[in-house]
């Protein structure tokens, strides 16, 4: 059964409108490759952070809506840990919202 989440990324500052949209693309894919179903994609654009992270003042953010089964999570947080451009990312299912 999917389960709905909501998930926040924030994108290496360095990524141009193109680099984003590759990630996000790669991102929408690999949701895919593990059975899951993007049901919405925003993006925020860049903003300053509310602190440094590795260095960093500012990200870009996206926001995702998608539907995954509950066991796939933990990998998809793996891909999402070992992406060079994706600084930090935040996963809550919908419901504990």
């Amino acid at each position: 059964m999917l389960t709905e989440y909501e998930m926040v990324t924030l994108l290496h500052p360095r990524l141009d409108e193109e680099g984003v949209e590759q990630v996000s693309q790669w991102l929408q894919e690999r949701i895919a490759s593990l059975g899951g179903e993007v049901t919405k994609v925003e993006t925020w654009g860049r903003r300053k952070l509310a602190y440094p992270i590795q260095k960093h003042l500012e990200a870009t953010y996206i926001l995702y809506d998608f539907k995954l089964d509950g066991s796939k999570v933990a990998e998809l947080n793996r891909a999402m840990g070992i992406h060079e451009d994706i600084v930090r990312q935040l996963v809550v299912r919908k419901q504990d919202l």
